[in-house]
């Protein structure tokens, strides 16, 4: 289930399907992206040049799961509607340090 949703998400992006992508994300996410972007995430996630390559690893612990690919890392959460993604276009901002996301609804 986590590498289906991560790749109807990249998916979703590539067609530029925002709403599609829009409707795998955690409300939280999309919530960002409206406060942040006025035209909505619709129109938003577009414009954020978001990796579109399917993930190659996907490893899940428990309700948190993370799906890599070679440019982006995509985290996911396990809500009651399913999984949803709480992080996008994520990247770690050193070594060890913690990833820096264009979409975060963590």
């Amino acid at each position: 289930m986590v590498r289906d949703t991560a790749d109807r998400f990249v998916t979703a992006l590539a067609r530029d399907d925002g709403r599609v992508a829009c409707a795998l994300l955690a409300r939280e996410a999309v919530r960002h992206i409206d406060d942040l972007r006025p035209e909505g995430c619709d129109q938003a996630l577009s414009t954020l040049r978001l990796p579109t390559d399917r993930p190659t690893a996907v490893s899940r612990w428990d309700e948190t799961a993370q799906a890599r690919s070679g440019h982006d890392t995509l985290f996911l959460r396990k809500f009651h509607e399913g999984w949803r993604i709480i992080g996008a276009g994520c990247a770690p901002s050193s070594d060890s340090g913690p990833y820096r996301c264009k979409v975060d609804g963590s």
